[in-house]
C-alpha cells in the first residue's frame, strides 16, 4: 500500500466520559479557549475528577463551555491546574450529558 492510500488516523479516538461540564461567561470561554495551558481555579478544584479510569477503560473529561454556545472543549487535566490534554467539541449536543453534573460559574460570578 502507497503511502498515499493509506488512512489510518494520525490520531486514533479516545474512549471518554464527561464527568462535569463547566459553564463559563462568554469572555472567560475566550479567554480559556485562546491559552488552554493557563492554569485555571476552576479545573484546579477539580483535578480529582479527571484522568483515565482502569476501572472503565475510559478517559474522565470536564465539558468546559458557555451557554450561548454549542461548542466546547473537553478536558483531562491529569492532575494539573490547566487542559493538559483538551479537545474541541464542535457541538456538545451531541455528547450523552444525562445525569452529568453542571458547575454554572457564569451564573456564580453573577451572584456575588
Amino acid at each position: 500500500m502507497s503511502a498515499l492510500q493509506d488512512t489510518t488516523p494520525i490520531i486514533k479516538a479516545a474512549p471518554f466520559t464527561v464527568v462535569r461540564e463547566i459553564i463559563l461567561s462568554e469572555s472567560k470561554y475566550r479567554r480559556f479557549q485562546a491559552d488552554l495551558l493557563a492554569e485555571t481555579p476552576f479545573i484546579a478544584a477539580r483535578t480529582h475528577l479527571t484522568g483515565y479510569s482502569e476501572k472503565s477503560g475510559r478517559f474522565r473529561c470536564l465539558l468546559v463551555s458557555t451557554r450561548k454556545r454549542q461548542d466546547g472543549i473537553l478536558v483531562d487535566s491529569e492532575g494539573y491546574a490547566y487542559a493538559r490534554y483538551a479537545a474541541y467539541v464542535r457541538d456538545k449536543r451531541e455528547l450523552d450529558l444525562a445525569g452529568v453534573p453542571r458547575d454554572n460559574l457564569n451564573l456564580k460570578a453573577r451572584e456575588r
